[in-house]
């Protein structure tokens, strides 16, 4: 991991989040079309995703495996992939698809590792248990009930929060997703009003 320092200051907290506006900006300049519906779905499930998974996160001694964390690790960053690939295939530009795919890819494998080693010295054994039995970002459809509850046998920690939502400010995702879209659409309509 040595020369990821520099890189690391660029891929995480708030940085992030510019580049991911910056990115949506960037799309407006290929909105020809109003989006589609298909992306726009996929868009809007990513974002769900992540607003399901925020009532789970709760940042203390324990891992989060209620929910989605049942099913995979990682089902924030799960779900913001869907919410970019969803809104690049709703203006139907596949080179910037496959473009966004193989950034995401980039830049979310050593988030991920990043986040992993804080999370194992954090958590130690639970963490190390729960790595062997939930994926890290393709989710698996079924969950060991049972093995999870050892590795986090908070009940409570089992059933959403609204609380802990809007602690970790789930609303953002939606928020995000309509944003995305009324960029688009307003570009889209610039373009095909004032373009060429």
């Amino acid at each position: 991991m040595t020369g990821f320092g520099g890189f690391r200051g660029i891929i995480q907290g708030k940085t992030r989040i510019t580049l991911a506006w910056l990115f949506v900006l960037f799309l407006g300049f290929f909105s020809r079309e109003f989006p589609t519906w298909p992306g726009m779905v996929l868009c809007f499930i990513g974002a769900a995703l992540r607003f399901w998974a925020s009532g789970y996160l709760r940042k203390d001694s324990r891992p989060a495996v209620g929910g989605p964390y049942a099913y995979v690790r990682n089902p924030l960053y799960l779900g913001t992939y869907l919410m970019a690939v969803g809104v690049v295939w709703s203006i139907q530009n596949l080179p910037i698809l496959v473009g966004v795919t193989v950034v995401f890819a980039v830049l979310y494998h050593f988030i991920i590792l990043d986040e992993e080693t804080k999370l194992r010295k954090i958590f130690g054994e639970p963490y190390l248990q729960y790595c062997k039995k939930v994926p890290r970002f393709f989710p698996k459809f079924w969950k060991n009930s049972a093995a999870l509850k050892k590795v986090n046998p908070e009940t409570s920690h089992l059933a959403y929060s609204w609380e802990i939502s809007m602690k970790n400010k789930s609303y953002e995702a939606f928020a995000t997703f309509v944003g995305a879209y009324a960029w688009v659409a307003l570009c889209a309509w610039l373009w095909q009003k004032f373009g060429a």
